[in-house]
């Protein structure tokens, strides 16, 4: 079981990666998008095989990343055995990596 925690963990800090590739191209969109818009992010969830979106501002989706262990995913793709969640909306939550496991996303 640890294993796949583990494998689990890892791939979030790999989607976060995607995401963060995401998010410089939508900050070249800054010109033209409003405070409000919403930006369409890969879920971080981590589990294989998810292709969840989560909608997000950038200033939500960058409150998400000020800490390395942080994650944004969908509504329910909680994994309550690696984190626990920070910030919850209809749209996405943020979640924070337990510290038995904050080595694995550093």
């Amino acid at each position: 079981m640890e294993e796949r925690l583990e494998r689990q963990a890892r791939n979030e800090d790999m989607m976060r990666s995607v995401n963060e590739r995401i998010a410089a191209l939508d900050k070249s969109a800054s010109d033209w998008a409003g405070p409000d818009q919403q930006f369409e992010f890969q879920c971080e969830c981590g589990t294989n095989g998810c292709d969840g979106r989560v909608l997000m501002t950038l200033v939500e989706y960058e409150r998400a990343r000020r800490q390395r262990d942080r994650f944004a995913v969908v509504p329910g793709h909680e994994a309550d055995e690696i984190e626990a969640v920070v910030e919850q909306d209809e749209r996405f939550v943020i979640v924070d990596k337990r510290d038995e496991f904050e080595h694995l996303v550093e």
